[in-house]
């Protein structure tokens, strides 16, 4: 299995740069950006396909030259090659991740979450594992959150099970109560959560 992520930040790119990178983007998605009210939600659609294009350079595949598609629930599939990626943007940073496995990759700012709203998405072992140590609470929410989002964006369908799959996260493994996944947590970022979920 082959798995490679790249992350940037929207702020290190001036107006004039996102215009020329712009350019690189293949007409279709040009066309849903300029649809987006807001500014920085165009700069992480842009950079988002950026970091796209210089990882398929690693798989020896010109972006321009793919045709992607999307299933009933948005995700998308490169069409006719056995590559798969996953785009994540939260607050500032964009991250890509791609493999030659379905894949999926969520990236959260690290944030107060309400205790109410944890039977949201997350189980009741769950919500004891979130809460069974104070000074970890925030990043034990967006540990759970992202693990889950992860895994229903390499599936490619929507949140709507999301009660329905559980995590158990010790120091050195993340089991999941639906086999066939792997999952890492990534720690790159300071103040944000990365969890990537890879079909086996």
């Amino acid at each position: 299995m082959y798995v490679r992520i790249l992350y940037d930040n929207i702020n290190h790119y001036s107006q004039e740069e996102y215009n020329e990178f712009l350019k690189l983007i293949r007409q279709d998605k040009r066309e849903r950006i300029a649809k987006i009210l807001r500014k920085e939600d165009q700069y992480r659609s842009i950079l988002g396909e950026i970091l796209l294009i210089k990882l398929l350079k690693e798989f020896n595949i010109e972006y321009n030259s793919i045709h992607i598609t999307t299933n009933q629930y948005g995700k998308p599939y490169i069409q006719d090659l056995d590559v798969y990626y996953s785009i994540s943007h939260s607050h500032e940073y964009v991250i890509c991740a791609i493999s030659n496995k379905e894949i999926g990759i969520d990236i959260e700012k690290i944030r107060h979450i309400a205790p109410v709203t944890l039977k949201q998405y997350a189980t009741t072992n769950e919500i004891e594992y979130i809460t069974s140590i104070d000074k970890l609470y925030e990043r034990r929410c967006f540990e759970i959150f992202t693990l889950k989002e992860s895994y229903f964006k390499c599936m490619g369908c929507d949140l709507r099970e999301i009660l329905n799959v559980e995590f158990h996260i010790s120091d050195d493994s993340i089991q999941c109560s639906h086999t066939g996944y792997s999952f890492n947590l990534v720690d790159t970022i300071d103040g944000y959560v990365i969890a990537i979920c890879e079909m086996m």
